[in-house]
């Protein structure tokens, strides 16, 4: 006899594999539910492409307004301002305002429309596209998204709750803004 302490033995399985859907006679457990607005059947299924993860897209977000912000003075905000300082009055306020308004919709929803992300999303690897197909979402679809931002703001906790809900939205993460349009992040 050998000195080698003894271990227990385990009992012997089946070569035949478990039925599908169970393991021994346990069912398996599904972590999530089927998304709202999905057919049960999906619920199962994947993401269709690899999530941005949370730091990219806060990222590309705080990017996206630096480089807006620089474009936006560069090609004409910074003489508007300067006009309104000199007395310019409800005409240069006016300019202003419309001038906001165009080169918003000039580089987000024209961009993210059109390629998928803009110049900070690029720099920070997050694309956008349509939750049911993986495609860009092209120019409606995007200015929706990018309208909410600011409607969100001007209601008091539906702008922090825009920016917070992807950290606790299962399975593809999305923010309220992604919701309004049906699009969700991927990395690149």
């Amino acid at each position: 006899m050998s000195n080698l302490p003894q271990y227990p033995q385990y009992p012997q399985h089946s070569a035949a594999p478990p039925s599908p859907g169970s393991i021994g006679n346990t069912p398996m457990y599904q972590p999530y539910p089927a998304p709202y607005g999905t057919p049960a059947d999906m619920g199962s299924m994947a993401a269709p492409f690899g999530l941005a993860d949370l730091g990219s897209r806060l990222g590309a977000r705080v990017l996206d307004l630096v480089l807006w912000y620089v474009g936006y003075m560069a090609t004409g905000g910074i003489w508007l301002s300067m006009w309104i300082d000199a007395g310019g009055g409800s005409t240069a306020r006016t300019l202003l305002l419309i001038w906001v308004v165009a080169s918003g919709v000039l580089y987000y929803p024209l961009c993210i429309g059109k390629y998928g992300s803009t110049l900070g999303k690029r720099i920070c690897k997050v694309r956008i596209v349509r939750r049911e197909t993986g495609q860009t979402i092209g120019f409606w679809r995007a200015l929706s998204r990018e309208v909410f931002w600011p409607v969100a703001s001007i209601i008091p906790v539906l702008g922090l709750l825009n920016s917070l809900w992807c950290c606790w939205d299962k399975p593809y993460q999305q923010c309220l803004h992604d919701k309004v349009a049906d699009t969700m992040a991927v990395a690149r």
